[in-house]
């Protein structure tokens, strides 16, 4: 296992990943949630072990090792990717994009179908153009976004005043969590993981997490109903950071789509349905 490795992309920027699991796994590339890294692991040594399955987490522009990129959008992204595998040498692959990086994975699903083995968006944010998927979320999360929507610049300035410390940054994250979320945030295993994404996202300061906002809530540039790539909706009934209806939304839009709404989850599903999910990506359910 490498965490501190880099590969360059065309332009010149740096792109940050690191790998997990078996070398010889199939391979499935995630996308972090926002804010994230690639320290963000949702699944297990042991599961990855018994699914085969070689995790590779790559760090969007602004996070972590990747450098800013001013001007990208959802739709750049599949480019990144697809230079990040030619590099790693992966033909087919699947993506699975958790929270805020389920935009991510959708956009690789609308744009490089033809190298995706499946696509898992779990937990994901849906579009925030359409009216009603936000009613439910929390509060303070919509501030955020609309905050960065407006001016990402004023909202990393703003939010650094109050964020001074990945221990905040993680309070901000727990307090208001959902009880089935308590749970998972206060397993000592995942919570030290948690921990110390929190801290590698906030490397670069907070340009980079509120333009991700401000690029996650714009107009996505496709409809999710012109995907033509295997899918499948992973959503907690109990989520209060991308709510039942995000999650709704975009399993009844894309037209290939296994859709899992989880009773009695929230918006860390995957720490409790990690072999479920694995074996979706990999082939091997």
């Amino acid at each position: 296992m490498d965490i501190d490795t880099r590969v360059e992309l065309a332009d010149g920027r740096r792109l940050g990943y690191a790998e997990y699991g078996p070398s010889n796994g199939f391979p499935v590339v995630a996308f972090h949630g926002t804010p994230g890294t690639r320290l963000e692991r949702l699944f297990s040594d042991a599961a990855l072990t018994e699914c085969d399955v070689r995790l590779i987490v790559a760090e969007r522009p602004g996070y972590g090792l990747s450098d800013f990129h001013d001007g990208r959008t959802l739709l750049s992204w599949p480019d990144d990717v697809t230079q990040l595998a030619d590099t790693l040498r992966l033909d087919r692959f699947s993506v699975m994009g958790f929270s805020g990086g389920g935009p991510y994975a959708a956009a690789c699903a609308h744009k490089i179908p033809g190298r995706l083995f499946h696509t898992a968006l779990i937990s994901s944010a849906a579009p925030y153009t359409v009216p009603g998927l936000t009613d439910d979320m929390l509060s303070g999360n919509r501030v955020l976004f609309d905050l960065a929507l407006t001016d990402y610049q004023a909202a990393a300035q703003q939010l650094a005043t109050v964020i001074d410390s990945p221990e905040v940054l993680f309070d901000l994250f727990e307090a208001p969590a959902p009880a089935p979320d308590k749970i998972t945030l206060s397993d000592s295993g995942f919570r030290a993981m948690y921990r110390a994404n929190l801290a590698e996202s906030l490397r670069q300061g907070m340009t980079g997490p509120t333009y991700d906002m401000a690029v996650i809530a714009r107009p996505w540039g496709f409809e999710p109903a012109a995907i033509t790539a295997d899918v499948s909706v992973w959503q907690g009934d109990m989520d209060i950071n991308t709510p039942p209806a995000m999650g709704h939304y975009l399993a009844d839009t894309i037209p290939a789509c296994r859709q899992y709404i989880l009773a009695g989850c929230g918006h860390f599903l995957a720490f409790s349905h990690e072999t479920d999910i694995l074996r979706t990506l990999s082939g091997c359910d």
